[in-house]
């Protein structure tokens, strides 16, 4: 299994749920320009022939310029269209099942607010775990925010390549770059925003890469 772990740390940019193709890759493009490496190509719908030559584009864009990309949900059209890895969530596939099929995808997995769900999937071979919400998101509107005493379990539980998600923005972004979090995933703060190159140098900037 190839070892990403150096290179899961940072920002982790998550592709909106609707996007113009041509603003979308020239957003991951200035995104590369100010130090976003990790990007997750997340789309919900049917994906057609004409979307999978799209993402393939971003894909390779993004791997040119020292990136990692993650594909959510499928392994198959990572493995087929040449990402770095797959994002499975709760109802998706088991880590265990993906592992043994595709042993050289990076392999992360929702564990919402679970330290448990995090140690199953780490033992069954996920390269990171991903928790969130931590605020209200405007992405996924139906992703509830970590209790607080969930929250410090999160914070200490000791696993390399960890990731906290979901309603982070500009005005709590110090208050998630404090806490013990290998990768801080944005969505809406990034691609939303009035000003991509500013937002994504502010989040970038502001990392605790410590």
């Amino acid at each position: 299994m190839i070892d990403f772990k150096d290179k899961l740390k940072g920002i982790y940019a998550i592709t909106p749920p609707k996007f113009d193709e041509t603003k979308l890759l020239n957003d991951i493009n200035i995104c590369l320009g100010c130090g976003v490496k990790i990007f997750q190509i997340r789309y919900k719908e049917e994906i057609t022939k004409e979307l999978k030559i799209f993402f393939s584009a971003l894909i390779k864009l993004i791997k040119e310029k020292d990136g990692i990309a993650i594909i959510n949900d499928f392994p198959h059209l990572a493995h087929d269209i040449g990402a770095d890895g797959v994002h499975l969530g709760k109802a998706d596939l088991s880590v265990q099942f993906v592992r043994s099929k595709y042993k050289n995808l990076i392999i992360g997995k929702t564990c919402k607010s679970s330290t448990e769900e995090a140690k199953k999937a780490i033992n069954e071979g996920a390269n990171y775990v991903s928790f969130g919400a931590f605020s209200n998101s405007l992405t996924k509107k139906e992703a509830i925010p970590i209790e607080k005493s969930n929250l410090d379990l999160i914070n200490k539980f000791n696993a390399s390549n960890k990731a906290i998600i979901g309603g982070i923005s500009k005005e709590n972004f110090h208050r998630v770059a404090e806490l013990n979090f290998d990768m801080i995933a944005l969505s809406n703060a990034i691609f939303n925003s009035q000003d991509t190159a500013k937002s994504a140098s502010f989040f970038v900037n502001n990392f605790n890469f410590e």
